[in-house]
């Protein structure tokens, strides 16, 4: 991975407050680097925070005082903005009122109207914004759309593994050969590490390997691996949260999409009724990824959600050499290359018959390429 790490540590060293966010379907493999560039910045004696949207923090077995939010919050001015290019304004006043602010605006001629105000906040806390394993802005979720114009003035260090990532930096850090952004981040963080920083980049290498068992785990990975584990990562912990802690509402939903599951030709299908969401694991994308490279001959798997009688949102995971993005298009699929989500406005039945046709035709053209 060529990079410059005196370009990495400038923007880092220069920055008042840091955002750091991801993917809104953040895997164990984001949020646990996530965290080991948290306890970094902290030693650092840098403020920050941890924003993803739609996530918890998965990784409570880690003490650490961090915690993750799920909204970003502006900070600073609130702008109210008159339009005033057909109606100048004569005179302005304003005055407080009980608990109101009232402000009184006379036009020359004419008259305003709701029309002519918008309103706007302004001045985030943060100067710089470490983005991990997305392809994309917009697979962030609201953490972007609903603050486009933040993302769009302030520095963002893109870190990420996928061929498809858009290099929307100011320095982008994308290494398609990594096993995990863990193993990515080593390299930067290995001068600091202590026992908490390890324990986080050992959960995100074994998380995104299943354990080492991935074919794209190489020597390299390993020797850093060994490395972690000699600088105090608890590797007893990280398997015990990985694979032998689901509570009893946990096991029996992920136990349903197990029962439910069906195959067609080379796509896992499954289902999820409404509010069954709420008790999936924590580590639910990962199980998915799971599901896809254990199965032979298959290239995708879905997971259809009612939301509602008449709406259903459908999860499409693939696998490393088929492009979700591409396979959803036709339905504004928002996310990244191996997973997108969208909606369809039918229900749980009909979204399977419509979904699972188009896929099962674009999958037999691309593997007739």
């Amino acid at each position: 991975m060529e990079f410059s790490h005196s370009q990495l540590k400038t923007l880092l060293t220069d920055a008042r407050r840091i955002l750091l966010t991801g993917s809104e379907a953040a895997s164990l493999d984001v949020l646990a680097t996530a965290l080991a560039w948290a306890i970094f910045l902290t030693k650092e004696k840098k403020d920050f925070d941890l924003v993803f949207a739609n996530t918890k923090n998965k990784l409570n077995f880690i003490k650490l005082p961090y915690k993750v939010e799920t909204d970003l919050q502006p900070q600073g001015k609130f702008q109210i903005l008159l339009d005033i290019s057909k109606t100048k304004v004569k005179q302005l006043s304003y005055d407080v009122k009980e608990d109101n602010l009232v402000i009184d605006i006379i036009p020359e001629q004419g008259v305003f109207t709701d029309q002519d105000v918008t309103s706007k906040n302004t001045d985030y806390l943060y100067d710089l914004i470490l983005v991990f394993g997305a392809s994309n802005l917009n697979v962030l979720g609201d953490t972007f759309l609903k603050h486009t114009e933040f993302f769009y003035q302030t520095k963002i260090i893109n870190l990420d593994r996928t061929l498809v990532n858009e290099n929307f930096g100011a320095l982008n850090i994308v290494d398609t050969t990594a096993t995990s952004l863990g193993e990515m981040s080593y390299e930067f963080l290995k001068e600091n590490l202590d026992k908490d920083m390890a324990t986080a980049l050992l959960t995100s290498m074994i998380a995104a390997t299943n354990s080492f068992q991935s074919a794209q785990v190489k020597p390299q990975t390993l020797e850093i691996a060994s490395a972690l584990l000699v600088a105090g990562a608890d590797r007893t912990k990280i398997i015990e949260f990985l694979y032998r802690t689901k509570d009893i509402a946990m096991l029996k939903t992920w136990g349903k999409v197990l029962a439910r599951l069906q195959k067609k030709t080379s796509i896992l299908f499954s289902y999820l009724e409404h509010q069954e969401k709420n008790h999936l694991p924590e580590d639910f994308l990962d199980l998915i990824k799971n599901l896809i490279l254990t199965t032979p001959n298959t290239d995708i798997a879905i997971i259809f959600y009612q939301l509602d009688f008449e709406t259903t949102e459908v999860w499409l995971y693939s696998k490393a050499n088929i492009n979700a993005v591409d396979l959803s298009r036709e339905w504004t699929g928002l996310g990244d290359k191996n997973f997108v989500k969208f909606l369809l406005t039918s229900n749980l039945k009909d979204s399977q018959e419509i979904v699972l046709v188009e896929l099962k035709n674009k999958l037999s053209l691309i593997n007739r390429a």
